[in-house]
């Protein structure tokens, strides 16, 4: 069996509800609503862990990100 690193292992046990082509998609910092949670409003894919004033940043999949002070790319060249 492949050793799994941290972020792999939990990549294949916490499943996303939705995917988007959404920035934050590839950010380390994105918590995404786990399949099915029934917790968030639709529209809401995740929260910001690094954007965190006064609360998680709540991200929803129809705000338009193009850059992001916070920005962490999961897939490190």
């Amino acid at each position: 069996m492949a050793e799994l690193t941290p972020e792999e292992f939990l990549e294949n046990i916490m499943i996303p509800e939705k995917s988007s082509d959404h920035i934050c998609w590839n950010c380390t910092g994105l918590k995404p609503v786990l399949k099915g949670s029934k917790f968030p409003p639709a529209d809401i894919i995740g929260w910001c862990k690094k954007i965190h004033w006064p609360h998680y940043w709540c991200v929803a999949d129809f705000n338009v990100v193009k850059k992001c002070y916070a920005f962490d790319n999961k897939k490190k060249k």
